[in-house]
């Protein structure tokens, strides 16, 4: 399975357990938080939804609380803050994963 998905993602088997186990630790450090396949590789997303941290990080910016942003996206504010936690350790990152998106 590993050499099938390794393959595809032309990667060595041994850098995609890597990626892989590296996934799962941040996974167990922010509950709530998962990983996929994104525009511009993998990115970080509410498990359970189909929405990237990048996106929660947008609205919240947009409606300025946790609250507000909960409500657009009709989920409980734990669900914010646990993007907003992993969003704010991975600054660099989520931006990437935005800008992969949308081009900006």
């Amino acid at each position: 399975l590993l050499a099938r998905q390794a393959k595809r993602r032309h990667l060595e088997v041994s850098t995609l357990s890597s990626l892989y186990l590296q996934e799962k630790a941040l996974e167990e450090e922010y509950p709530g938080i998962g990983f996929r396949d994104g525009a511009g590789g993998r990115e970080a997303y509410v498990l359970g939804h189909r929405v990237a941290v990048w996106e929660v990080m947008d609205v919240l910016h947009e409606v300025k609380t946790v609250a507000k942003a909960a409500d657009h996206f009709r989920w409980p504010p734990a669900l914010v803050r646990c993007a907003t936690a992993f969003a704010k350790s991975f600054l660099t990152e989520i931006e990437q994963q935005r800008r992969a998106e949308v081009g900006t």
